[in-house]
């Protein structure tokens, strides 16, 4: 009898949901897109209703697209983007709005945490500097700005917990997530940092832990009649995106690494250990699995550079990809390929929405001429943001230490882009196979979690399988090292204006309201 087990990763941008068997065979994928909410500049919510019914719509697509009935669903595992809001009040009922990672509202109290030495004190103790759309940072501001909605907090959770309190009606995150309310000496949530920060009322709102491979509810039957899934199906605990989409992609032991190419870009290494502070500065450290730790630096804004210049320079690309009836990534692929490394001279920042590690950073095309067209900026856009993330990889690791490096997420999709990094980062990168990493690292936590396989190793062995590597090509290496010098070099020289172009927006905008 064939075990199924369903993934459900809510990103972003798409909720997905795919079913796979034990072999880590995908056998259908569900897809839909939430509204997002822009109340203000700066701000990114969801309303929570609407995103589970576009979870309910998704795992219902994917069920009806595999070859089972409800009943085949041998287990459920979540994940969903970290960091961001979302807090219930005592009825369970939302408090306000989901407020997504990608959210900038409370940078000001980012910049006085900053000039207090209250982020150091964050770092020493959870292993990372607060940015932000961090939790710690949004509960400040709803203190401060939305007073009502602050005392009626209850429960703080992540976005996956969210989905999971909906499918169980159990309350609870995960090692992983819980990691950054917690001391790393002890593992033990640090309510003493709540008091520093000024949101001690809300320190006995953080939830149980449930680990990720560890079934935390099952589905109830209300979920079950808007799902189609069983009344009773278990559901793991689940992990972050960023832990699940590493494991998804067979990244889990030490020495392993991982680059996501999504909405965000991420660069990740797997340690058995938490590194010391001055090893991993400006890096992310958290709890993953049974014993080991994910060292990570985020970029805000990496497939999301493609897109959001495709949207203002990519009409006859557009057109072309509508006449030839494929997908426009296809024809930026082939746009892209056309140009030599370097973008004959063209550089890119893609820090549209800054970076976990230089908050205040902006994006911007430097050494542009009248020569330079669409496709050598296209070029220098997926030049840079592959920059960016070999960078966030050579900050917490020596790449010559790797024992694997894996990239996933949608940019894995594109052969060229892949090559990109492995010349920039001058190793092997392999792609694992699948179309949905985090669907599928979240279908392995509710494999372990069910007992379909034993354990993470043999999970992964039987259902992650290599679909190509990339190696580095020595030529195009030479080139990228003297471009990743002049993104180094320039992005020093630059910074000091981003706050200064700040200050000139905000005039700006005050002047015209």
């Amino acid at each position: 009898m064939t075990d199924w087990l369903l993934g459900i990763d809510a990103g972003l941008t798409n909720v997905k949901a795919a079913v796979y068997d034990e072999s880590g065979a995908e056998r259908s994928v569900g897809v839909a897109s939430p509204a997002d909410l822009a109340p203000a500049p700066d701000r990114a919510e969801r309303d929570l209703d609407e995103l589970w019914s576009v979870v309910t719509s998704a795992v219902s697509e994917a069920i009806e697209d595999a070859p089972i009935s409800d009943e085949d669903v041998t287990g459920v595992g979540v994940t969903a983007h970290g960091h961001g809001l979302y807090a219930l009040d005592g009825s369970g009922d939302p408090v306000r709005p989901g407020i997504k990672s990608t959210d900038n509202r409370a940078v000001g109290i980012r910049d006085e945490w900053e000039r207090e030495g209250l982020l150091d004190e964050v770092e020493a103790v959870a292993g990372y500097r607060p940015f932000a759309g961090d939790p710690l940072c949004l509960l400040a501001w709803l203190k401060r700005e939305e007073p009502d909605a602050y005392d009626a907090v209850e429960t703080v959770l992540f976005c996956k917990d969210y989905l999971k309190h909906r499918l169980t009606g159990v309350v609870c995150t995960d090692e992983m997530e819980a990691s950054a309310f917690t001391d790393h000496s002890t593992s033990e949530y640090a309510t003493d940092l709540f008091d520093s920060l000024g949101i001690g009322e809300v320190a006995d709102a953080l939830p149980p832990i449930t680990p990720s491979w560890e079934v935390c509810g099952e589905v109830t039957e209300e979920a079950a009649a808007e799902t189609g899934l069983d009344p009773g199906t278990p559901v793991a605990s689940g992990l972050h995106d960023v832990g699940a989409t590493a494991l998804g992609s067979g990244v889990h032991r030490d020495g392993q690494a991982m680059l996501i190419v999504g909405t965000w870009g991420q660069s990740i290494v797997v340690r058995e250990e938490p590194p010391g502070r001055d090893e991993a500065a400006g890096s992310i450290t958290r709890r993953y699995l049974e014993d080991g730790w994910l060292v990570y630096r985020g970029n805000r804004s990496a497939a999301t550079c493609v897109d959001w210049f495709a949207e203002r320079a990519g009409t006859d690309w557009h057109r072309e990809a509508r006449e030839k009836e494929v997908s426009p990534y296809e024809v930026y692929e082939r746009v892209v390929d056309s140009v030599p490394p370097g973008a004959e001279g063209l550089l890119f920042h893609p820090f549209l929405h800054g970076s976990t590690a230089r908050p205040s950073a902006r994006a911007g095309f430097y050494g542009l001429r009248e020569s330079h067209g669409s496709a050598e900026m296209l070029r220098a856009v997926y030049e840079g943001v592959a920059i960016a993330q070999c960078e966030g990889v050579r900050g917490i690791a020596d790449p010559s230490s790797l024992s694997t490096v894996r990239l996933g997420g949608g940019g894995a999709k594109s052969p060229v882009w892949v090559q990109i990094f492995a010349d920039l980062l001058e190793a092997p990168i392999e792609v694992a196979d699948g179309s949905e990493a985090g669907a599928r690292g979240a279908a392995i936590c509710a494999a372990v979690a069910t007992g379909v396989h034993a354990s993470h190793g043999d999970a992964v062995d039987a259902m992650v399988g290599l679909e190509r590597a990339h190696d580095p090509d020595p030529d195009r290496a030479e080139t990228y090292r003297h471009l990743q010098r002049t993104f180094r070099e320039t992005l020093d020289r630059i910074e000091p204006t981003w706050d200064r172009l700040e200050e000139l927006r905000e005039r700006t905008a005050t002047e015209d309201g």
